[in-house]
């Protein structure tokens, strides 16, 4: 009993470091986004800061994606060409090869990532909002036929099993993963069915 009280303790300690790194995170990122939007306020010769300090109180997410090799990149695309709908997007690239596609006079554009940099993307909200002096920019997300986004098992750590620990959960590749996910039934718990 002590052993799944200790399992379960640690869970939630975890669960706690995650959120509150997430949260830091978070706010850091919005101080990063009003800053932005104060220089656009400037650029577009404003005084008001109304624009900036919307983005304060605003909505934010934090999105992930992962897109592996594929065999035949120029027949698939890992997001299909858009705008953004959203304010400004920061997105920070974490592969060494090219993922993101700008359309520049009707030819897309590799937008080569640089370690540690954000790529910072207008949305249409900014678009709507400086009266169309700032675009937001149609992009899309390709794959990669030569290089491989780190793809990993994913299950309980070798370390949290064995000797008197069990898995509480079954280990499934990436792809056995995601096909679970997107195949479960929306009125069942995802993480009910990875239980052993």
């Amino acid at each position: 009993m002590s052993n799944l009280y200790s399992d379960a303790c640690k869970g939630v300690i975890l669960h706690l470091i995650i959120r509150e790194t997430l949260e830091r995170y978070s706010e850091d990122i919005r101080e990063v986004t009003i800053a932005i939007m104060k220089f656009i306020t400037m650029s577009l010769g404003l005084q008001d800061t109304q624009i900036s300090e919307s983005f304060r109180e605003g909505l934010y997410d934090i999105r992930m994606n992962c897109y592996p090799p594929c065999p035949e990149p120029e027949r698939v695309l890992g997001i299909v060409p858009h705008a953004d709908n959203s304010g400004i997007t920061l997105l920070l690239d974490c592969a060494d090869f090219s993922g993101l596609q700008f359309l520049r006079e009707e030819k897309w554009v590799n937008v080569e990532p640089i370690e540690g940099a954000i790529v910072v993307n207008i949305g249409q909200i900014i678009e709507v909002m400086s009266n169309g002096i700032y675009k937001a920019p149609e992009h899309r997300a390709v794959v990669n036929k030569w290089k491989e986004s780190p793809d990993m098992n994913i299950g309980p750590a070798d370390e949290l099993i064995g000797e008197g620990k069990v898995a509480v959960y079954k280990k499934l590749t990436n792809a056995e993963y995601f096909s679970k996910f997107f195949n479960r039934k929306l009125d069942e718990s995802f993480v009910d069915m990875l239980r052993i």
